[in-house]
């Protein structure tokens, strides 16, 4: 059986339970550390932390019996008065939803992250949920049919959670489409593919350069193996075992070979004096993920390193694991991520000797080219109607990079004026708090009922600036337990 490089990836830490909401309406609190994940999103059971509502799918889906697990919380235990909650199976896919008594006809449709590749079923409700309904807006979300990276089964899964909304409580007045994480990437495919079915889009910490990310763990792979001056012939069934040990010795003097940090941590913040273990070659590693995740952004992006390379993973091996399996998606035959015609110059100088000494990978076309269902949709940057997107400034698994490519694939096709994204001051992944997420909702809701577009960022002119996200970042009792918002902006 191949060994899927997202079979590896995001069983540690795209889960929709790293999105917070409200303090009424949130869910269990995230683990600081991304690995704890990991039994979630393996299909770990009923008593995996973080859905609300959970579908077995050993047995036949559907029927308004289904006992929610998840937390364990009974579904009447959450039903307010006269909210009406839905739940059922199509096409192998569960779907919960709720409508609220004074319902407004404005819907929100919520497309999860990864669930790992268990057998186990997962539908979670939307971030703020309960805000959403104490403020009359219904809402819709779908297990999907099948777990993986497989956002084009989202897309279709979504479109049909969409339409049985409208087939139980009425065609809504207005429609929006909402996801985190791989549920980003559902989303901006689903606007495209489906055109008319939303009317807002709000795609957060979004795989929005499709299947760019995988070039991106790529090049983190092959870079710090060509930094470090160790041979591989990509795909290796001995990545972990003898490269990687290679890879760290070149490239930290720490004893136990942790890639290094450049300071140390203690209670969840930094000790005043800095521990660098990094080598040379460890710096120029350093230096080439901060330009291929987004480019310079000062001391976040030194806490960032920290985190993804420390708390994230304290042996150090979190961004190799992605590169240990085949490179391929969603059991789908033929490499996904690219290199071969890569000039790694364009990041740098210092890093044009890449060009001859890193492994060349050339990905499938087949793979790389997908449009609608397929396994990675590409996202053209073609909207119809508002998006806005939220992005945390620090996230190095899904990197800020994700939305400089889409304003990019947007601007090329004349479409900025239906574009508007935020950064948010922290170094986590979907570590968004709730009044952040209430904050995006009401801007969304509002731009597309008034056709006035609320405040953003240029992303691609301000990724440096040491003030970005400023404006956007809410840090109170909503924000996720683990959160790192070490930069707090001035009063």
């Amino acid at each position: 059986m191949r060994r899927s490089t997202l079979a590896i990836l995001l069983v540690l830490t795209l889960l929709s339970s790293l999105v917070a909401a409200p303090a009424a309406a949130r869910g269990p609190a995230a683990p600081a550390n991304p690995q704890a994940s990991a039994a979630q999103g393996a299909g770990a059971g009923a008593d995996a932390r973080g859905p609300d509502f959970t579908f077995d799918a050993a047995t036949p889906l559907g029927g308004n019996d289904r006992t929610p697990l998840g937390d364990g919380v009974p579904l009447s235990s959450i039903e307010a008065a006269g909210v009406e909650t839905v739940q059922g199976e199509i096409a192998g896919a569960g779907y919960i939803g709720q409508k609220p008594a004074d319902w407004n006809g404005e819907l929100v449709v919520w497309a999860h992250g990864f669930r790992g590749e268990g057998e186990r079923l997962y539908v979670d409700p939307p971030p703020a949920r309960q805000w959403l309904l104490d403020n009359d807006y219904a809402w819709i979300a779908s297990s999907y049919r099948r777990n993986s990276y497989d956002p084009g089964v989202g897309v279709l899964d979504t479109k049909n959670a969409t339409r049985r909304a409208a087939a139980l409580w009425g065609q809504p007045s207005r429609a929006y489409v909402a996801g985190a994480s791989m549920g980003g990437h559902v989303v901006g495919a689903a606007i495209e593919r489906f055109p008319s079915l939303y009317d807002g889009a709000l795609p957060a910490c979004g795989v929005m350069g499709d299947v760019e990310l995988f070039d991106y763990f790529l090049d983190y792979n092959l870079g710090a193996a060509a930094i470090a001056g160790v041979e591989v012939d990509y795909p290796s069934e001995t990545w972990l075992d003898v490269e990687v040990p290679a890879i760290k010795q070149e490239l930290s003097e720490a004893p136990d070979g942790v890639p290094g940090v450049t300071q140390s941590w203690a209670a969840g913040g930094f000790l005043t004096d800095p521990l660098n273990t990094l080598t040379d070659g460890g710096e120029l590693l350093k230096d080439f993920v901060e330009v291929r995740s987004g480019g310079e952004r000062g001391a976040i992006y030194d806490a960032a390193w920290d985190y993804w390379h420390v708390l994230a993973s304290p042996t150090g091996d979190f961004f190799f694991e992605l590169g240990a399996g085949d490179g391929t998606i969603a059991n789908r035959s033929g490499i996904v991520s690219d290199n071969a015609d890569t000039d790694y110059a364009t990041y740098g100088e210092q890093f044009a000797f890449l060009n001859d000494d890193i492994e060349r990978v050339e990905g499938s076309n087949r793979v790389r080219r997908s449009q609608g269902q397929k396994p990675a949709p590409l996202i053209n940057g073609t909207p119809s109607i508002p998006v806005l997107s939220i992005h945390t400034i620090g996230d190095l698994f899904v990197p800020i990079e994700m939305q400089l490519i889409y304003a990019d694939r947007v601007e090329a096709n004349g479409r900025s004026d239906l574009l508007v994204q935020r950064a948010i001051r922290d170094v986590g992944h979907c570590t968004f708090s709730g009044s952040e997420w209430v904050q995006s909702y009401t801007d969304l809701f509002a731009w597309v009922g008034t056709g006035v577009a609320p405040e953003g960022e240029d992303l691609r002119a301000s990724i440096g600036d040491p003030l970005l996200g400023c404006d956007w970042t809410i840090t109170d009792d909503t924000v996720v337990p683990g959160s790192l918002r070490l930069f707090p902006c001035p009063a």
